[in-house]
């Protein structure tokens, strides 16, 4: 990896903490009843107040340019705004976390297969192999050690909602591969989080109207707090970042550090016990990354001179 890639991963890696402290939130704070759709435009609300004053002078010099591509701004406002959150909100609903989890390891996977499909990228040996070991390490760590868990799953209706989930969030990394170079990543940041939250306002209304009503008290703020600034802000920023630096197949294999993350914070704030199944698959997620991203014969070179 050259130096803006390295930074570019760096950049993902600290989103996918962000992203694994969803989990350590959503179990402190208690919050399996909420309306899925209320928690994601809440989330949105809090980070478009947030970045819309930080990113206004961006957005005003470079309103021609997002004016111009407005479509390419409101599909990744769809997919990772709208659609991705809402929509694995609702599955966790009617499935389990285990099964959610497994589906997400899926990530890779998926862009790899976007890339052939409409990019005509080719699948390398060792992006197979990274795959392996990535999705592998994110099983390791979901079932605990224990592969006896899998023959308990049984498919349920919420894991077609978080595979399609999984599959806007692959989109969206696809998607960025065609971000204009002029256009700044802040903003396009902002504005596809401010169309993505407009197309999503209808759908709470509903929600709403049919009963779903947030409920806002100290648990509720706590976890939409954490999730509009941190997980949304900072980790939406980060990773859009990133995955531009990088590249989208190569930002996949980073997914799988999310629930190996998750597992970690659950240690240190929720006091659950570190094990054996915490470092072997966290050992094996970053052997695929290394593997899929990273050319053969790098460590063996040696600069000239």
């Amino acid at each position: 990896m050259n130096r803006d890639a390295l930074l570019g991963a760096a950049f993902i890696v600290v989103a996918m903490l962000f992203w694994g402290g969803n989990t350590t939130i959503g179990r402190f704070a208690m919050t399996t009843e909420l309306p899925p759709i209320g928690v994601n435009f809440w989330r949105w609300t809090i980070a478009l107040a947030i970045l819309a004053p930080l990113t206004a002078r961006t957005l005003w010099r470079q309103r021609g340019l997002l004016r111009r591509h407005w479509l390419y701004c409101l599909g990744l406002g769809l997919v990772g705004v709208s659609f991705f959150n809402s929509l694995y909100y609702i599955g966790l609903q009617s499935t389990t976390a285990v099964q959610g989890s497994l589906i997400a390891a899926l990530l890779p996977l998926m862009i790899l297969v976007l890339g052939a499909a409409y990019a005509g990228t080719g699948i390398t040996g060792r992006q197979v192999g990274g795959l392996v070991l990535s999705i592998g390490g994110a099983v390791v760590v979901v079932v605990r050690g224990d592969f006896a868990v899998l023959q308990t799953l049984r498919l349920n209706p919420g894991d077609f909602w978080c595979l399609a989930a999984v599959l806007c969030w692959a989109v969206q990394t696809f998607l960025l591969r065609y971000k204009p170079p002029e256009m700044d990543i802040m903003a396009l940041v902002t504005a596809s989080i401010g169309l993505g939250w407009l197309a999503l306002t209808p759908a709470y209304a509903v929600e709403t109207a049919l009963g779903g009503a947030m409920r806002f008290d100290r648990d509720t703020l706590l976890m939409v707090g954490y999730l509009g600034l941190f997980a949304s802000v900072i980790a939406f920023s980060l990773y859009n970042a990133g995955v531009v630096r990088v590249g989208s197949a190569g930002a996949g294999y980073f997914g799988n550090l999310f629930p190996v993350f998750s597992a970690l914070l659950a240690v240190v704030f929720l006091g659950e016990t570190i094990a054996w199944y915490h470092a072997t698959g966290g050992l094996l997620v970053l052997g695929g990354i290394y593997l899929a991203t990273v050319p053969a014969g790098t460590l063996r070179r040696r600069p000239a001179g």
